[in-house]
């Protein structure tokens, strides 16, 4: 019996507890048994004397921004457990666990409940800030669209709406028709982030939960923004303005992209090349400042693609809620570099329209 319990609790620490009830059941059981210690009045005692740079240091939120939270989400908290688990103390709960890299059993200890208590609050906060808190990333109109074209000027690229990249969020494998579909060239799993910023390093539009083995332009050919461009660009795009991307996405009248290096490129050519990636490198600091936020997202201990997509999705609106401007730029890579876009059909206008821009800088 020993044996099975010991079993039972290692599988336990790399299954994410809401998508195994049967299992969970059982651990619960044995928890109970043997009076696992819990730290009791963390929220009540502790969080309480944390200064305001600790607060935030732990939750990523000052403690305004958690009010504001709790605020909204109160009148639609399920609580679908019926535990008696206050909303503040799962919304804190939710935060530290996105937050840090400590164990679900750690935090579930140090916020007073059991693992499959905190894995199944963390799935319904993740999906009612997606729901109910998704307007914090929005296109850049009007003002807005001002200021991030006035920062990607003063970077030396002019005209420029947003930048786009995608990064890789490594994942245990995961419960799918296809799993190593999300087994990426480096040989781990992950999914795509497609992730659009402006010049503040604010998201403006992301697009998560595709395979890890799909190529940043094949993922970008399924985001909402690439659909639009489609059918209606200058919606987003104004006449004469554009965004920008690495070698690895397609070149479009409204997405800049540098010259390929055949060993031939002029020298403005080159110049070009430069002010684009530096102007471009905005989307991977926001990714950077993301991912050291949310360390949670270094390894998401997580089977359910939709769980892993509401996850991701949670911590980028949460980004643009807690960014500021002198948050440290750490630039993360996730290993996996794409290889330049395939080569294309000639876009005339594209190429013409680039080909001005160069002219122009």
């Amino acid at each position: 019996m020993a044996d099975h319990v010991a079993f039972a609790y290692l599988i336990a620490d790399e299954l994410e507890a809401i998508e195994n009830p049967l299992f969970l059941q059982y651990i619960e059981h044995d928890e109970q048994r043997r009076m696992v210690p819990k730290i009791d009045n963390f929220v009540e005692d502790v969080v309480p004397l944390y200064s305001l740079s600790e607060f935030r240091s732990h939750f990523r939120l000052s403690r305004e921004q958690v009010e504001d939270v709790i605020t909204i989400l109160g009148p639609v908290y399920m609580n679908l457990q019926q535990t008696k688990l206050p909303l503040t103390n799962s919304v804190l709960a939710c935060l530290w666990t996105l937050v840090n890299q400590e164990s679900y059993r750690g935090v579930a200890d140090r916020f007073n409940m059991s693992k499959s208590t905190l894995a199944k609050h963390l799935h319904e906060f993740c999906y009612n800030i997606n729901t109910y808190m998704a307007h914090h990333i929005s296109w850049p109109r009007g003002q807005r669209l001002e200021m991030s074209k006035l920062g990607f000027d003063t970077a030396g690229f002019p005209n420029t709406v947003c930048a786009v990249d995608g990064c890789h969020i490594p994942i245990m494998r995961p419960h799918c028709d296809n799993p190593l579909a999300y087994m990426n060239r480096k040989q781990f799993y992950s999914v795509n982030l497609t992730g659009f910023c402006d010049s503040q390093r604010r998201f403006c539009h992301i697009s998560v939960g595709h395979p890890g083995s799909w190529h940043d332009a094949r993922a970008f050919r399924f985001t909402e923004v690439c659909r639009v461009l489609e059918e209606d660009p200058h919606s987003l795009v104004p006449q004469g303005m554009h965004i920008i991307g690495d070698s690895a996405y397609p070149l479009l009248p409204q997405l800049m992209r540098p010259y390929r290096d055949n060993g031939h490129l002029s020298a403005r050519q080159r110049y070009f090349n430069r002010k684009l990636n530096a102007a471009r490198v905005v989307i991977e600091h926001a990714f950077g400042i993301l991912k050291s936020k949310f360390r949670r997202l270094h390894y998401l201990q997580m089977r359910s693609i939709s769980n892993i997509s509401s996850a991701v999705s949670a911590c980028c609106i949460l980004h643009n809620l807690c960014l500021e401007p002198s948050d440290q730029v750490v630039v993360v890579g996730d290993g996996v570099d794409d290889e330049p876009y395939p080569q294309q059909p000639h876009n005339t206008n594209a190429c013409h329209y680039r080909d001005q821009i160069c002219g122009q800088i």
